[in-house]
């Protein structure tokens, strides 16, 4: 399994990185977190009076963490749309079903190769706030938690953009829907605020369950929340390729 699992995890990494829709999706990114960093320091440079009370880490830190969290929902589902629709569409799965390698190593190597890629945004994204440092003191703690918990939110993305990737055979398709179901889970949270008996919703909230992280706070159950959604998502997506390879 571990032979196959590195083949396809390989495979499906250099195909990312080879690609230049990628590198695209990387750079717009990039750009505008890099943009929306750099408004964030003017802002505090020209009102750093009335900022001061509040400081760098929750006015600068705290509000940067916040668009990176968005800006996963709204890049993932482009990383991740082409990983297992696309080669149903180019009947590469075909060739991958005939050969000895098992449904499991086949989803895994997929998720390790789209993960690559997404983690280079993550990493990327984690470095910006820390040219802060050059000048201004930031809460260290608060930086770390924002990064665990970014990275655990990719973690989860990446698994769901996978699972809608074998729903479908059209790529944009399966963006659609991963973006869709991204949405509908940070949005959960206003389903308890509109009706108070829904209070179950809120707690299937991506957005109730970063408001650990933004804040400095590492809370078991909002781990082991992302956890659990990334390995059901993938149990998932082992489920469709493994009907979808009894068909073909």
């Amino acid at each position: 399994m571990m032979s196959g699992f590195g083949a396809v995890a390989a495979y499906e990494t250099a195909r990312l990185f080879r690609r230049p829709f990628g590198w695209l999706v990387l750079a717009f990114g990039q750009g505008l977190l890099a943009l929306y960093f750099l408004l964030l320091v003017v802002r505090f440079l020209e009102n750093q009076g009335d900022l001061q009370t509040t400081g760098v880490t929750v006015e600068i830190i705290m509000r940067y963490f916040s668009v990176a969290f968005v800006s996963v929902i709204l890049l993932t589902p482009l990383l991740t749309m082409a990983a297992i629709a696309g080669d149903k569409r180019s009947n590469m799965l075909r060739f991958l079903y005939a050969t000895p390698l098992s449904t499991s190593a086949l989803v895994l190597g997929k998720f390790a190769g789209v993960l690559s890629l997404s983690m280079a945004h993550v990493v990327l994204l984690s470095l910006i706030p820390l040219t802060l440092l050059w000048g201004a003191p930031i809460d260290l703690g608060v930086y770390a938690t924002n990064v665990i918990g970014l990275v655990l939110f990719s973690l989860m993305h990446n698994a769901l953009g996978l699972m809608a990737s074998a729903l479908t055979r059209a790529p944009v398709a399966g963006a659609l829907i991963a973006l869709m179901i991204s949405l509908l889970l940070w949005f959960a949270e206003w389903g308890a605020r509109l009706d108070p008996e829904a209070s179950m919703i809120g707690r299937w909230s991506t957005l109730t369950r970063l408001r650990g992280f933004a804040e400095g706070l590492l809370v078991s159950a909002d781990i082991v929340y992302f956890f659990a959604a990334t390995i059901s998502l993938l149990i998932i997506t082992a489920v469709l390729v493994s009907m979808d390879r009894d068909l073909a």
